[in-house]
């Protein structure tokens, strides 16, 4: 399967990673900035392979290649508009988080992704994780029973050197602040494991030490599902002096988890009233990662091939990708008005916060 990149910035060492384990021929790689290109595929030593072509401009790109897989790694705010183009084309695609920074840029992408028969993963990879697998599981089977509540926190650092590694960070158009960028996996999964239907939300943001940005550093929402649990939501920047966890916990008549690490890589607590050998395994699951990002780029891709390859949808798909920043968008949504967001969102885009803090 012929596969490119566009977009070679912190994370795309991910995406040629897994590009690379899943055997996918890296035909090009495209990044504005030429040295971009190079240092990513260095990282990976393949910085000799002439059979991989470099663009600056990724719609000569695709005019110029016959790509069967795209994934985009861009500032976010081009990542909607980025993937309506290689879906004209064709073209399957594994949009970097978030999908949009728009509802109405991500229903476009839906939308036109289902008229030209193309496939669109989310890159939502945390699902992945084995902690995050293990819980589904339970929560599939009815252990948990009726569930009353849960909680994502992510608790982490990032300082002036982090923004000014690229101009776009921060800003509300390319962007979103805490809450959009370093929150949106735990935000996801959140969503996920609750039942997916919001019936409201109720949001606060603020910007308390990051005053050279446009947005948000610390954010918190009350979030009332329709099968009457209800959940919180804290998600910063601003812990001193480095990363802390990225924790969810899951709360039910019969089960208590609490998924930890940095990035809900390990199990942490682990109780259910119908005690299995399953349990006994999963108390102190602890999966090993390199960075905050996980392990779960690979399995991404790997579940993209194999839906590609079978006509199935991906197991993160576009809709996925919409729900996760629907929940964000109305944490904004609800900051900005002082209100109660109701449930669905349909016209909401981060720039509608522009000139907040």
């Amino acid at each position: 399967m012929k596969y490119a990149l566009i977009g070679c910035g912190r994370i795309s060492t991910n995406h040629i990673k897994a590009a690379m384990n899943n055997q996918l021929e890296i035909v090009a790689v495209c990044d504005v900035v030429k040295e971009h290109m190079e240092q990513v595929l260095l990282k990976h030593g393949l910085e000799q392979d002439n059979t991989i072509k470099r663009y600056t401009d990724y719609h000569q790109m695709l005019e110029e290649n016959d790509i069967d897989l795209v994934s985009i790694a861009t500032e976010s705010g081009l990542h909607g508009k980025v993937a309506l183009d290689c879906i004209k084309h064709g073209i399957h695609v594994i949009i970097e988080k978030p999908m949009a920074m728009s509802l109405k840029e991500a229903d476009q992408v839906i939308s036109l992704s289902e008229e030209k028969d193309v496939k669109v993963s989310a890159c939502h990879q945390n699902r992945f994780n084995v902690a995050v697998q293990e819980m589904r599981k339970a929560l599939e089977s009815g252990r948990f029973g009726k569930l009353s509540h849960g909680s994502v926190h992510v608790r982490w650092n990032r300082g002036r050197g982090y923004y000014e590694q690229a101009p776009w960070r921060g800003t509300w158009a390319q962007d979103g602040g805490a809450l959009m960028n370093q929150c949106i996996h735990g935000i996801d999964l959140l969503r996920w494991m609750m039942g997916d239907e919001v019936e409201s939300v109720y949001g606060v943001t603020k910007q308390q030490f990051h005053d050279y940005l446009e947005t948000e550093d610390i954010g918190m929402a009350v979030v009332k599902f329709k099968n009457g649990a209800v959940a919180t939501i804290e998600g910063t920047t601003n812990v001193f002096p480095q990363n802390l966890e990225e924790t969810l916990y899951l709360f039910g008549e019969k089960g208590t988890v609490k998924l930890g690490g940095k990035s809900t890589n390990n199990i942490d607590v682990w109780e259910f009233a119908d005690e299995t050998d399953v349990d006994k395994k999963n108390r102190g699951l602890e999966e090993v990662t390199s960075n905050v990002y996980g392990n779960g780029h690979t399995s991404l891709f790997a579940d993209m091939i194999d839906a590609i390859e079978n006509d199935r949808k991906p197991y993160v798909d576009a809709y996925a990708g919409r729900r996760a920043l629907e929940m964000i968008l109305a944490v904004y949504k609800s900051q900005k008005t002082g209100e109660i967001v109701k449930f669905p969102v349909t016209d909401f885009a981060s720039m509608d916060m522009q000139g907040e803090f």
